[in-house]
C-alpha cells in the first residue's frame, strides 16, 4: 500500500479528517430518512413509517457521536479515554437497527423487544468497557497500548461480526423486500470488521472498518423504496381503459373509476335489497364496478365488536359473488385494530406482512395484493363494518386520492346498512312473533284435546252413575211390588189382617222402599265423591311433579351446556384432575336429568299407556338408539357391550317409543350395576311359545346379584323412604318399573334372574305380531 493511500486512510481515524466519516454516514443517513418521510406521507404505509422511525434511531447515534468527536478533537473532553469504545459500541448498536429495519419491515413486537434488549446490553457492554478502558490508561504498563490491540476492542469486533452473521441469516430465511440490499450492507460490514481481526492494524480506531461503512451506508437510500409508490394504477383487464385527458409530456392518463353502465346497475341493486347477505353482495358489487377493484369485501362487527366476519364479497375480474366467513384476530392483527377502531388501513403486498399472509390463507390467495379498508362510520363515530379493496390480479397500488373517493361512498352506505340492519331486526322479531304465535296454538290445540278427554270421561262417568241410579231404583220398585203381591196373597189367605193392620203395613212397606231409595242416592253421591277426591289429589300431585321436573330441566341443561364448554377447552386449558372433575360432574348431571325425565314419564305413565301405538319396528335402529343413549355413561366406567344378533333379525309389531325406553332402562340399570371396566352382554334372538313368534330380549351385568329375598322387589318403585334400595340393581327401581309397565302394556313379560357374586340377567319378552292393534280392533 503507497504511503498516499496510507495517510489518506489515515485521515479517517485522526481528527479532524474522522469527521469527514461521519458527515458521510449522517448525509447517507439523512437522505435515506428524508426520502422516507417523503415517501410516508404519500402512502402513509405503515412499512414507510417504521423506515422513518428506525433511520430516525440511526441518525440520532450518528449525530450524538459526530458531536463527541468534535469535542474530542476540540479536547473539550478526552478523546483517548472516551472516544473509542463509544465507536465500537455505536457500530454495534447500527448493526443491530440496520438488521431491524430491513428484516421487519411491518410491526412485529418479539422483533422490536430484542431490537430494544440488545441496544441496553450493549449500552451496559459500552459501560464496562470504558471502566476496563479508563483502567488500562491509567496503569503505566498499558499506558501506551492502542485500543484496537486490546481485548476489549477484539471483543467488539467479534460481536460485530456475529451480529452481522446473525443479520444475513434472519434476512435470507425471512425473505423480505429488498432483502438483498440489506444483505450486501451488513456483508460489507462483515468485511470490514474480518479485515480489522486479519490485519491488527495499529492505532485507536480502525480505518478498514470505516471505509467499509462510508462504502455501505449510501445503500440505505434503497431502504424507503422497497414498496411500490404510490401511482395510477393499471385498470383491471376485463375493464377496458378509456383516454381521460393528455398532458403536455404526451403521457396517457388511464382512469381510475368507473363509468360503465354495470355500476349503475349494481347501485340499483344495493337500493332494492332488503335480504342481508344479497345486500352486502350488491354493495360489493357496486364498490367493485365503481373502483375497478379486483377483489371487495364487506366485513362486519359483531357481540359487541369482539367477533370481525366478512358478510360478503365480489370479484370483478371473473364477475363472481363471493361467500362470507369469520376473520381471526391473530391472523390480521393490523387490519383486525383498524377494524374495531374504524381507522382506515392501507398496506402495499409485502413478502412479511402478517396481514397480506393471514388475508392470503383465509381467502386462498397466493397473493392478495395490495390492501386497502376504510371503516364505515355513523354520524356517531360509531362502526359498522368496513370495506376491504384487494388487488391480486392487477397489483393496483391504493392512493390516499382512492381512500378518500371510497370514504365518501363508505359514508353514503351508512342509511343503506341501517334500514337493512332494522328490517332484519323486525324480521327475527317477526319470527319470533310466529313462532310464539305457533305455540299458543298448539297449546291451545293440547288444552282443546285435553279438555274434550275431560268431558268425554265426564259423560262416561255420569253415564254410569245414572245407570247404577237408575238400577237402584228399579231394584226398590221391584221391592214394592213383591211386598203388593205378598199383601194381595195375605189379603187371599185366612188370616186377613184387619183394615188398620193393612193400612200400618203398607205404610212400613212405602217407607223402607222410600228408605232403600234414599241408601241408594246417598251411596252413589259417597261413591261419586270418593272418585273426584282420588282423581283430583292424583291429578295436582301428577301436575306438581310434572312442573317442577320441567323447571328441573332448564338449569340441569345449563350445567351441561357449561360442562361441555370447559371441556371443550375454549375458556382455558384444563389440568388432567380438572377435566376428570368436570367429567364426573358432566356424568352426575346427565345422571340427575335421566332421573328426572324418569319422574315425568312415571307421573304420566297412565296416560301414556292408553296412547301406545303399535307399528312395524326395526330392532337394529332401536339397539343402535339406545346404545347411543347410554354411551356416555358406559364410557365414564370404561364398560364394554358384547351384541350377540342373529344374522336376520325381524322386525317386531310394537311401540317405537316404548320399546326404546325399555332397551334403555335395561342399559342403564345395567351400566350402574356393573363395575368399572366390567362387560354387559346384550343378546337378542326369536322363540316360539304356543304356536306364536316371540322376541326374547336380554341383557346381563356383572354386579354382584340380587338377594333371593329382593326379587320379588325388582320391578317395584324404590324411592319411597320404607322401601330400602336393592343390592345388585343399578338405579332407584324408577327405570325398572317403567320398562315392566311399557312391557305389559304390550302384552309381553318381563323377568330377572340372578346368582349372587355373578350378577343379573333381565329378560323382556314381545310378540312379534303385536296385540296392541288386535286389541284396540276388539275394543273398537
Amino acid at each position: 500500500m503507497s504511503a498516499f493511500i496510507q495517510s489518506i486512510l489515515t485521515q479517517l481515524t485522526v481528527p479532524p479528517g474522522n469527521l469527514i466519516y461521519f458527515i458521510a454516514l449522517v448525509f447517507a443517513i439523512a437522505s435515506a430518512l428524508q426520502s422516507a418521510f417523503n415517501h410516508w406521507r404519500a402512502s402513509e404505509f405503515p412499512q414507510a413509517r417504521r423506515a422513518f422511525i428506525g433511520l430516525g434511531v440511526l441518525l440520532s447515534a450518528q449525530i450524538l457521536i459526530f458531536l463527541l468527536s468534535g469535542l474530542g478533537w476540540q479536547e473539550l473532553i478526552d478523546p483517548k479515554a472516551v472516544l473509542p469504545p463509544i465507536d465500537r459500541a455505536f457500530v454495534t448498536f447500527g448493526i443491530v437497527w440496520i438488521t431491524w429495519l430491513y428484516a421487519f419491515p411491518e410491526p412485529n413486537r418479539q422483533a422490536d423487544a430484542a431490537a430494544i434488549l440488545l441496544s441496553m446490553f450493549i449500552a451496559t457492554a459500552l459501560g464496562l468497557s470504558l471502566i476496563s478502558w479508563q483502567q488500562q490508561i491509567n496503569d503505566p504498563t498499558t499506558a501506551t497500548l492502542s485500543y484496537n490491540l486490546t481485548l476489549d476492542d477484539f471483543i467488539w469486533q467479534i460481536g460485530s461480526l456475529l451480529l452481522a452473521l446473525l443479520g444475513m441469516a434472519i434476512l435470507f430465511v425471512r425473505k423480505p423486500d429488498g432483502m438483498w440490499y440489506g444483505i450486501l450492507l451488513l456483508f460489507l460490514g462483515f468485511l470490514g470488521h474480518a479485515g480489522q481481526l486479519l490485519t491488527g492494524l495499529e492505532g485507536d480506531y480502525s480505518f478498514i472498518v470505516r471505509l467499509a461503512y462510508m462504502t455501505a451506508f449510501p445503500i440505505l437510500l434503497t431502504l424507503p423504496q422497497r414498496f411500490a409508490a404510490v401511482t395510477l394504477a393499471e385498470t383491471p383487464a376485463t375493464v377496458k381503459p378509456t383516454i381521460r385527458k393528455q398532458d403536455t409530456t404526451g403521457r396517457l392518463e388511464r382512469r381510475r373509476y368507473s363509468t360503465d353502465p354495470k355500476t349503475f346497475h349494481a347501485l340499483l341493486a344495493v337500493a332494492a335489497e332488503n335480504n342481508s347477505t344479497k345486500m352486502s353482495q350488491a354493495i360489493t358489487r357496486a364498490i367493485a364496478q365503481t373502483m375497478l377493484a379486483d377483489l371487495c369485501f364487506m366485513v362486519y362487527l359483531t357481540d359487541n365488536n369482539n367477533q370481525m366476519m366478512i358478510a360478503g364479497g365480489y370479484d370483478l375480474i371473473r364477475e363472481d359473488s363471493l361467500e362470507g366467513g369469520p376473520l381471526t384476530k391473530n391472523s390480521i392483527p393490523m387490519l383486525a385494530n383498524s377494524i374495531q377502531r374504524g381507522r382506515p388501513l392501507r398496506l402495499p403486498a409485502s413478502s412479511t406482512s402478517a396481514d397480506i399472509k393471514g388475508l392470503g390463507d383465509i381467502l386462498g390467495l397466493t397473493n392478495p395484493g395490495h390492501l386497502l379498508y376504510v371503516p364505515i362510520l355513523t354520524p356517531e363515530k360509531e362502526t359498522l363494518g368496513g370495506i376491504l379493496l384487494l388487488s391480486p390480479y392487477s397489483d393496483r397500488t391504493w392512493s390516499a386520492e382512492d381512500q378518500a373517493f371510497l370514504s365518501n361512498i363508505a359514508s353514503s352506505l351508512v342509511p343503506v346498512i341501517q334500514r337493512n340492519q332494522k328490517v332484519a331486526k323486525l324480521e327475527a322479531q317477526s319470527d319470533m312473533a310466529r313462532a310464539q304465535v305457533a305455540d299458543l296454538e298448539s297449546r291451545i290445540r293440547d288444552l282443546t284435546a285435553k279438555l274434550e278427554s275431560l268431558q268425554a270421561e265426564a259423560e262416561i262417568s255420569r253415564s254410569v252413575d245414572v245407570a247404577s241410579l237408575r238400577a237402584a231404583q228399579e231394584e226398590s220398585q221391584n221391592i214394592i211390588e213383591q211386598l203388593q203381591r205378598e199383601n194381595a196373597e195375605l189379603r187371599a189367605g185366612k188370616n186377613l189382617p184387619s183394615a188398620q193392620a193393612e193400612k200400618e203395613l203398607k205404610a212400613t212397606l212405602q217407607e223402607m222402599a222410600a228408605l232403600q231409595n234414599q241408601l241408594a242416592e246417598a251411596q252413589m253421591k259417597v261413591l261419586e265423591l270418593e272418585k273426584g277426591q282420588i282423581a283430583t289429589r292424583n291429578t295436582e300431585q301428577a301436575e306438581v311433579i310434572a312442573s317442577i321436573s320441567q323447571e328441573l330441566r332448564q338449569p340441569l341443561s345449563s350445567i351441561v351446556g357449561y360442562t361441555d364448554l370447559l371441556l371443550g377447552e375454549s375458556v382455558g386449558i384444563l389440568g388432567a384432575l380438572q377435566r376428570k372433575f368436570v367429567d364426573r360432574i358432566k356424568v352426575s348431571t346427565e345422571r340427575i336429568r335421566s332421573l328426572t325425565d324418569d319422574m315425568i314419564q312415571i307421573t304420566t305413565l297412565a296416560t301414556n299407556l292408553s296412547e301406545l301405538k303399535s307399528e312395524m319396528v326395526d330392532l337394529n335402529s332401536i339397539i343402535d338408539n339406545a346404545m347411543s343413549y347410554t354411551s356416555s355413561q358406559m364410557r365414564e366406567k370404561n364398560i364394554s357391550i358384547i351384541l350377540e344378533l342373529p344374522k336376520y333379525l325381524s322386525s317386531i309389531h310394537a311401540d317405537r317409543d316404548a320399546l326404546q325406553q325399555i332397551l334403555i332402562h335395561l342399559l342403564q340399570n345395567a351400566g350402574a350395576a356393573t363395575p368399572f371396566e366390567g362387560t354387559i352382554k346384550l343378546k337378542v334372538q326369536t322363540r316360539s311359545e304356543d304356536g306364536m313368534e316371540y322376541i326374547l330380549i336380554q341383557v346381563a351385568d356383572q354386579g354382584g346379584g340380587i338377594a333371593p329375598e329382593d326379587m320379588p322387589r325388582v320391578f317395584s318403585r324404590l324411592y319411597r323412604a320404607d322401601n330400602v334400595l336393592i343390592q345388585g340393581v343399578g338405579d332407584t327401581g324408577v327405570g325398572l318399573s317403567i320398562a315392566k309397565s311399557l312391557t305389559e302394556a304390550q302384552h309381553g313379560r318381563i323377568w330377572a334372574e340372578s346368582q349372587m357374586g355373578a350378577g343379573a340377567t333381565f329378560s323382556v319378552l314381545l310378540p312379534i305380531t303385536g296385540k296392541i292393534s288386535t286389541e284396540k280392533q276388539k275394543r273398537k
